[in-house]
Order: C-alpha cells, then structure tokens, then sequence
C-alpha cells in the first residue's frame, strides 16, 4: 500500500491493452477480496488480535507497555479497514481503467483511428468506490453469521471513505503521458475521460 506503483497504476501508456493486460489487471483485485474474505474469518476476532497484540508488546516492552494492547488494537482494527479497502479501490480502479481504455480503443480499431493512451477515468473511480461499497457490506453482513465477529454499518462507511480517499489520491498522483498532472475534474469529458488539451 505505501508503494503505489506507478508503473503499474498510476502512470499511463500509449500502447493498447490486449485482453491479457485486461487480465492480469483484474487478478490482484479478485486476490485482495480473497484476503479480505480471509480476514473476516473467527481467525481475525478482536479477542485474537488483542491477545497477539497484547502477546508482542508484553514480550519486548514489558506489561508497563501492555496495557495500551486494548487502545492499539481498536484503532489497528480500524486502521485496517481503512487501509485495507483503500488498496481495494486502488486494485478495482486499475481493472476498471483498464477495462474502459480496452473497449475504448477496440472502437476506435473498429473506425480506422489511433489507440489513445490511458486516461484518468471518472467513471473507473466511482466503479472503484462502488466495489468498495459492495464488498464492504458483504462482508459485514456475512460477519453477522461467525461467532466471535460482529456486522456494522459503521465499518461499512469507514471503508467507503477509504475507497474514496483511494481515489482522491489516484487523481491527484495521476499523471498524462506528458508528464503533468491532470486536470480538474471539471474537464472530464463526456465518457468520463480526463481531456487533453
């Protein structure tokens, strides 16, 4: 999550997108929802993440230190939902881009024109935020089921803002293939596609 991979995400390319590029871009998406799934399971209880927690501290700082295990493991819970559907939309946002600058220049292939390189795309991002939203209340909802492990719509809209701030931050760090940032919003073109001037 700290590296964002500009190679791999934010920077664009001028080359169209073979449908194994399509792929490769929606496989880390389908492994991180499998880690998520994982995560939810009774492995991951607050009562587990506290007594490791608890376990490490006490071992290499001494009990003087320990005590805080209960306030850093529920702001680690939290940090954690937060962190970890944020590198949800990230992930998401890549498929989705990919997907739309594919069918794009398949059309543009089809009427004898160029490929364009990938873009920004409006639409990429609420489709990120979106599979952030859904994954979220599934996976709270599937909660409510597993002793130990408790569905709240608290935790659902924390990781939507996280998916959110995921996407705030691919449009500020994206680049163009000129090497400038994008632009506003304000210019994104009817497809959902930042314009080029």
């Amino acid at each position: 999550m700290s590296a964002l991979a500009p190679g791999l995400l934010l920077s664009p390319t001028p080359t169209r997108s073979p449908r194994a590029a399509l792929i490769r871009a929606w496989v880390p998406t389908f492994v991180w929802i499998g880690v998520i799934a994982f995560e939810s399971t009774g492995v991951f209880t607050s009562e587990h993440t506290y007594g490791w927690i608890y376990l490490f501290l006490n071992r290499v700082f001494g009990t003087h230190v320990a005590q805080f295990a209960v306030i850093l493991n529920d702001v680690g819970r939290k940090f954690g939902h937060f962190t970890g559907y944020s590198i949800l939309s990230l992930l998401s946002f890549r498929g989705w881009n990919e997907w739309l600058t594919y069918r794009r220049n398949n059309q543009f292939a089809a009427a004898g024109k160029p490929p364009l390189p990938r873009r920004w795309h409006l639409r990429a991002a609420v489709l990120g935020v979106l599979v952030t939203l859904v994954v979220a209340s599934l996976d709270e909802f599937h909660q409510t089921f597993l002793p130990g492990r408790t569905g709240t719509y608290r935790d659902v809209i924390l990781d939507t803002f996280g998916g959110i701030f995921a996407q705030i931050l691919v449009l500020l760090l994206w680049k163009t293939p000129t090497g400038k940032h994008t632009s506003t919003p304000s210019q994104v073109g009817p497809v959902g596609s930042v314009s080029q001037s």
